[in-house]
């Protein structure tokens, strides 16, 4: 298999979408299913790459099954939470960090009558290693996920990521321990340096759905934690956003979405905390791999929502469009690791795909508008965005 994808200035913020992330890119790949053993092996070349690496294995993957459970050393795309145009504790706005991952492969329930009534469950376990050039090189990244339906319209999330251990960071037991437990809020700066296990957030996201109005819709929350106080996650992010589906004339089947995501610590309140979101005063590379907010793509202190549809018919042609408008980077300076922008903007884009299925294979093509007001320098811009993709049969 194959793809080959071309981009005129690529989205400088990524939803679920799979747009292109480069100017080129050019991918081949191979796949082979056994009874206990997948492989799926990917390479892309990207031409003028942002992170210097022109060469990538992602979207690859090596598993072994065992009954339920699928253990693997993959670099794939992962998506945590119930969100369409961001997640706030892993998406894909970044590349993906190479990690060995544990999954189940069915969310069956349990057959016991003492857990049966979490209803149909899944997990999800990271343990990776971030790249080399950041202020920690080689830090390593783990996160778990737990997912369940206590009732058919209910389903909850509870995720939590961690940075820790690197170059000249502690990579023992008792640190791991002290990891696993939140003792990582240490007031003393040079105790913090010596001895703070790592940088974490940790996410509880709920999805309720129903027939409302005559139409399947579905209401999604979500708070992501920046911090731990008393023993419980605190100064949290938030999202939320609403979603419907339905059919026209039975050729066309659609789903749109509303959604708002506030990225500042302590977005609930009435004054948030800037500067802190994403960043850490010893992982000071932050919540990034190279160069892009391992979390939601719209990156720290954001304010935004965004509306999207997206049409599908039964030969799997494809219309979506998506609208954006908000604020980025609202802290501002001394914000430096920021990768969006170091002063505060005012966003407002637009985008539409069109995807065809064809004998010759899958093609896609894309088109934005993005108009930026900077506060700082009082500048106002526009500017356009295209890209082309194409991929095998």
């Amino acid at each position: 298999k194959g793809r080959l994808a071309v981009a005129e200035k690529p989205t400088r913020i990524r939803g679920f979408a799979n747009t292109p992330r480069e100017e080129a890119e050019l991918s081949a790949g191979y796949s082979w299913f056994g009874d206990y053993l997948t492989v799926d092996l990917n390479v892309t070349g990207v031409d003028n790459p942002a992170d210097g690496e022109d060469v990538r294995p992602d979207g690859s993957l090596g598993a072994l099954e065992l009954g339920n459970i699928s253990i693997a050393a993959s670099t794939m795309d992962r998506w945590w939470g119930p969100g369409w145009d961001g997640s706030q504790i892993l998406s894909n706005n970044a590349r993906p960090i190479p990690a060995l991952t544990i999954d189940r492969n069915r969310t069956d329930a349990f057959k016991t009558k003492w857990l049966s009534w979490i209803g149909p469950w899944d997990v999800s376990f990271i343990a990776g290693q971030m790249e080399e050039e950041r202020v920690v090189p080689n830090a390593r990244f783990l996160g778990l996920r737990v997912s369940f339906k206590p009732h058919p319209a209910w389903e909850i999330g509870l995720s939590r990521t961690a940075q820790w251990c690197g170059d000249g960071r502690p990579c023992d037991w008792d640190t791991f321990v002290d990891l696993v437990l939140g003792r990582d809020n240490i007031l003393d700066p040079d105790e913090a340096e010596a001895n703070e296990p790592g940088n974490q957030l940790a996410g509880i996201d709920i999805r309720v759905s129903n027939t409302w109005f005559g139409t399947p819709m579905a209401f999604y929350v979500n708070g992501t934690a920046e911090d731990e106080a008393g023993g419980f996650p605190s100064r949290y992010m938030v999202q939320g956003g609403i979603e419907g589906s339905g059919y026209i004339r039975s050729r066309w089947s659609y789903r749109w979405f509303t959604e708002y995501a506030y990225n500042a610590a302590n977005a609930i309140k009435s004054e948030p905390s800037f500067n802190i979101a994403y960043n850490h005063g010893t992982y000071e590379t932050g919540y990034r791999y190279f160069g892009r907010v391992v979390g939601h793509g719209a990156e720290s202190d954001a304010r935004i929502g965004s509306i999207g549809v997206i049409l599908t018919n039964t030969e799997a042609t494809t219309w979506e469009f998506l609208f954006r408008s908000g604020e980025l980077n609202r802290g501002g300076q001394p914000d430096l690791a920021h990768t969006l922008t170091p002063t505060p903007q005012d966003i407002l884009s637009a985008d539409i795909r069109f995807g065809v299925t064809t004998r010759f294979g899958r093609i896609q093509i894309g088109a934005g508008y993005e108009e930026i007001d900077d506060e700082i320098s009082g500048l106002k811009t526009d500017d356009t965005r295209a890209f082309l993709s194409w991929t095998s049969p």
